[in-house]
C-alpha cells in the first residue's frame, strides 16, 4: 500500500491537518448532547421474548400504567394535620387538576391514599347511627371522627397496603395514564411536596419510575466524572513512562477526538444508552491511547532517519499497518456482541466497534502531526527490556507449563461460575428513591410487579367454582411465602359470589378497596368487561438473590401449570419485573458463549487472511486462548457473577488480546523480513514492541480504573475483570506468545 502521499501531507501540513480534524470533531461531537440514559432492564430482552409478549398482552387487556409513590413518614399518620398535608400534595391545585378526566388532561388517572379515603367517608351524608359522614369533602379536625372512619370496612381493607399497622408510615399512590410524561409529573410531584405549606410529615418520592429517573441523572453525572478521572489516571501513567507533558498530549488528544466522534455518532444513530454504555468512555480511552503510544514510540525509535517524510512513511508502513490490523480484529471482537438478542449489548458492541475505528483514524492522523509539531523525542531504548527478552527465551518451557497449569485450574472451577441479574445492583447507593423503595418493600410487601393472566370463556369469572379454583391455587402459592392479590381474595372476603348481578354490584366497592399495585395498576380494574380475564398480582420481595427469586418464580409457574380452572380457564406463566430478570439471567451464559465463539472464529479468519498464513494466524490467538481459559478462575476467585455488564467481557478480551498479539506477531515478521533469525526477531519484538504493549496495557487499566469512582457494585466488578484480563493479555502477548515462535515449525 502506497502511504507516501499521506506521509507528505502529515509532514508538510501538520497544523492544517490538526485544525481540520479538530473542527470536524467539534461539529460531529456536538451531537453527543442528544444522548440520554435508559435504566429499564426490560430493554435487555427482545420484543418477541415470551415473557415480554405476555407483558404486552396484559398491558393491552388491562391498560397497565405507571405509578408514582409518595412515601409518607410521621409520628402518627392519623393526625389531622398529616392527613391534610397528604391531601394538599395531591389536591387539584397541585397535581390532579382534573380529577374526573381519567388522566387525559393532567396525566394522573387516579389518586389513592389514606387521606382520600378519609375525605370520601367524611363526604358521605350524615346518617342516623353514625354510619355516614359530615357531608363535607374535607379532612375533619375531629380525631375521634377520623378514628371512627378508620374502623370502617373500606379503610380496614387498605391497612397494610396504603398505611402500616403501626400508623407511622403511609403511601400516596399516583396512577398515571398510559401516555403520561412521568418525568414532568415527577418534577411536579416533588414541587408539590416541597410547597405543601406545613411539614408535620416527611415525604419522599419513590417507585420504579422515580428510581429510573434518579439512576439516569446519576449515570450521566458518572459518565462525565469517569471521563475526567480517566484522563487524569491515564496522564499519570503516560508521565511515568515519558517524563514529559508532550507524550501526554500526543496520546490523549487523538483519543479524546475519537471519543467525541464516537458519542457524536451515537447521539445521531442511537442516543438511548444504558449503564453498560458508561464503560465505553473508559474502555476507548484506554484502548485509544494504545494506538497513539505505538505511533509516538515508533516515531522516536526511527529518529535516526533524518528525512521526515521517509520516517513518516516507515512509521505508517510498519506500526501504522500493525495498528490497522489490530483495529480490524478488535472491531470484530466488539462487533460480535451485536449478534446478541439484548438491545443494550448490541448498542455497547456497536459503540465500541465504531469507537475503535475512530481511535485508529485519530491516532494515524493526529499522533504523527502532534509528534512533529511538539518535536517529540526521548530515549527509545529501555535496557531492562533486553534482560526480560533474554529471560523469556531461556525459560520458555517453564513459562508455558505455568500458563497451562493455571489454565487447567481455571477450567476445573468453571462450573462454579455464577450468573446474576440484580436490577437494584445497577443503581448507585445513597439514592433516596431506592432507599425508600426498600422500605416500601419491607412495610408493604414485594416492590416488583409480577402478574399471572387468567383467561376463561365469557362470564367464566362469575361462577363460584372458578373463583374457588383461583383461590385454592393462591393458597398453594402462599405456602412458599409468596404474597398475592386478586379479585378472588376480595370476593372471598365479602363472601358474596352467588350470582353475577351481585358481583357487578360489588365491582364499585372493589375499586374503593383495591390493593396498591406497585408501579402498575389496572386502569379498568382486575377484571375485563365480559368477566373472562383477570390478573393475579404476585409480589416477590426485593433484595433476593437471582437463585432465590428463580425458585419462587418456578414454584408459581409449576402450580399455575397444574391448576385446572373451570369454564375453559387457562393460567399464564408469570411475567413482570422478577420474571424478566430471570429470563435475562437465563440468556447470559448462552449469549457470552455464542458471542465469544463467533468472535474467535471471525478473528481467526481475519488473522489468517491478514498474515496470509494459518500458522501465524493461530499463533496470534495464543494470548486470547490463555486469557479466556483463565477468566473463569478469576470470576470464581473474586466471586464475580456474569451479569448484564460482565457478560460482554469475553468478547472485549478477544479484542484486546488480539490487539496485543497482532503487534508482537507483526514485529516478529517485520524483523525476520529484514534477515534476522527467529530468536533475534523475537527478542527485538519483546524489547521494543513489548515495552509499548506494557505502556498501552497500563493506560488501559488506568482508564478502566476510573470506573471505581461510581461506587456501583456491578460496574466495579466489570472494571475489576477488565483490568485483570488486560494485564493477563499483555502477559500472554509479551511472555507466552514469543515462546511459540521459537518452535521449529514456525518459519
Amino acid at each position: 500500500m502506497n502511504v507516501k502521499p499521506l506521509a507528505k501531507i502529515l509532514v508538510k501540513r501538520p497544523r492544517t491537518v490538526l485544525l481540520i480534524y479538530v473542527i470536524i470533531t467539534l461539529i460531529l461531537g456536538s451531537q453527543a448532547t442528544n444522548i440520554y440514559m435508559e435504566s429499564n432492564l426490560t430493554s435487555f430482552l427482545p420484543s418477541d421474548d415470551p415473557t415480554v409478549q405476555l407483558w404486552i398482552k396484559m398491558d393491552k387487556e388491562f391498560q397497565l400504567g405507571s405509578t408514582i409513590i409518595i412515601y409518607v413518614e410521621a409520628d402518627d399518620i392519623r393526625d389531622p394535620e398529616v392527613l391534610k398535608e397528604m391531601d394538599r400534595v395531591t389536591s387539584s391545585a397541585k397535581l390532579n387538576k382534573f380529577e374526573s378526566d381519567e388522566g387525559k388532561l393532567d396525566g394522573i388517572y387516579s389518586v389513592r391514599s389514606l387521606a382520600s379515603y378519609i375525605k370520601k367517608e367524611n363526604s358521605k351524608p350524615d346518617i342516623i347511627g353514625g354510619l355516614g359522614g359530615t357531608g363535607k369533602n374535607e379532612i375533619p379536625d375531629d380525631e375521634n371522627l377520623i378514628s371512627r372512619y378508620l374502623s370502617r370496612f373500606t379503610i380496614q381493607e387498605i391497612k397494610g397496603t396504603l398505611f402500616t399497622n403501626t400508623y407511622d408510615v403511609a403511601v400516596i399512590l399516583l396512577q398515571l395514564s398510559e401516555d403520561a410524561d412521568y418525568k414532568d409529573l415527577l418534577t411536579k410531584t416533588k414541587y408539590a411536596i416541597n410547597h405543601r405549606g406545613t411539614f408535620y410529615s416527611e415525604m419522599t418520592v419513590t417507585g420504579t419510575a422515580a428510581m429510573q429517573v434518579a439512576i439516569q441523572e446519576v449515570s450521566m453525572e458518572y459518565f462525565r466524572n469517569i471521563f475526567l478521572v480517566a484522563i487524569i489516571m491515564v496522564s499519570i501513567v503516560l508521565f511515568i513512562f515519558h517524563r514529559n507533558f508532550k507524550g501526554i498530549i500526543i496520546a490523549l488528544l487523538p483519543t479524546a477526538c475519537a471519543i467525541a466522534l464516537t458519542f457524536g455518532v451515537l447521539g445521531i444513530i442511537q442516543p438511548q444508552l444504558t449503564l453498560l454504555s458508561v464503560s465505553i468512555v473508559a474502555l476507548l480511552l484506554g484502548l485509544g491511547v494504545d494506538y497513539s503510544i505505538h505511533i509516538m514510540n515508533r516515531f522516536v525509535e526511527e529518529q535516526s532517519v533524518e528525512n521526515k517524510i521517509e520516517r513518516m512513511e516507515i512509521i505508517l508502513k510498519s506500526t501504522g499497518r500493525a495498528i490497522f490490523l489490530s483495529t480490524i480484529t478488535t472491531m470484530i471482537g466488539f462487533a460480535s456482541l451485536m449478534i446478541s438478542s439484548m438491545s443494550p449489548v448490541v448498542t455497547f458492541g456497536f459503540g465500541c466497534a465504531i469507537g475503535i475505528l475512530f481511535c485508529f483514524i485519530s491516532a494515524v492522523m493526529l499522533a504523527p502531526v502532534l509528534s512533529l509539531i511538539l518535536n517529540f523525542e526521548k530515549d527509545g531504548r529501555i535496557p531492562s527490556w533486553g534482560k526480560l527478552a533474554k529471560f523469556i527465551i531461556e525459560n520458555k518451557r517453564r513459562i508455558v507449563v505455568i500458563a497451562c497449569f493455571f489454565a487447567v485450574i481455571s477450567i476445573i472451577v468453571l462450573p462454579q461460575t455464577k450468573t446474576d441479574v440484580n436490577y437494584f445492583g445497577m443503581a448507585p447507593p445513597g439514592i433516596p428513591e431506592l432507599e425508600k423503595l426498600q422500605e416500601y418493600s419491607d412495610n408493604f410487601g414485594g416492590a416488583n410487579f409480577n402478574g399471572l393472566l387468567i383467561e376463561t370463556e365469557p362470564q367464566g369469572l362469575t361462577y363460584p367454582e372458578t373463583i374457588d379454583a383461583i383461590y385454592d391455587m393462591e393458597l398453594e402459592m402462599r405456602k412458599f411465602g409468596i404474597d398475592l392479590y386478586s379479585i378472588a381474595d376480595e370476593l372471598k372476603k365479602i363472601n358474596e359470589i352467588l350470582k353475577r348481578d351481585e358481583i357487578i354490584e360489588r365491582l364499585g366497592e372493589l375499586v374503593d378497596v383495591d390493593t396498591v399495585v406497585f408501579d402498575t395498576i389496572a386502569e379498568e380494574g382486575l377484571v375485563d368487561e365480559d368477566f373472562s380475564k383477570t390478573l393475579i398480582l404476585v409480589f416477590i420481595p426485593i433484595g433476593m438473590s437471582i437463585e432465590e427469586s428463580e425458585k419462587l418464580v418456578n414454584k408459581v409457574n409449576g402450580i399455575a401449570s397444574d391448576t385446572v380452572i373451570p369454564h375453559n380457564g387457562q393460567v399464564s406463566q408469570l411475567t413482570g419485573q422478577d420474571a424478566i430478570n430471570i429470563a435475562i439471567n437465563k440468556k447470559l451464559t448462552d449469549e457470552q458463549t455464542r458471542s465469544m465463539i463467533i468472535a474467535l472464529l471471525l478473528v481467526l479468519a481475519a488473522l489468517i487472511l491478514i498474515f496470509n498464513s494459518s500458522i501465524y494466524g493461530f499463533l496470534t490467538m495464543v494470548p486470547v486462548a490463555f486469557v479466556l481459559m483463565w477468566e473463569p478462575g478469576f470470576l470464581v476467585a473474586f466471586d464475580i457473577p456474569l451479569s448484564v455488564l460482565t457478560i460482554s467481557i469475553a468478547s472485549i478480551m478477544v479484542g484486546i488480546g488480539i490487539d496485543y498479539g497482532v503487534h508482537i506477531t507483526h514485529r516478529v515478521r517485520e524483523e525476520m523480513g529484514k534477515g534476522l533469525s527467529k530468536t533475534e526477531a523475537t527478542k527485538i519484538a519483546i524489547e521494543k514492541t513489548g515495552s509499548s504493549l506494557v505502556e498501552a496495557a497500563c493506560t488501559t487499566m488506568a482508564g478502566m480504573s476510573a470506573i471505581f469512582i461510581t461506587n456501583i457494585e456491578i460496574l466495579n466488578q466489570f472494571a475489576i475483570v477488565i483490568v485483570l484480563m488486560t494485564a493477563l493479555s499483555c502477559i500472554g502477548a509479551t511472555m507466552i506468545l514469543p515462546v511459540f515462535y521459537e518452535f521449529k515449525f514456525v518459519k
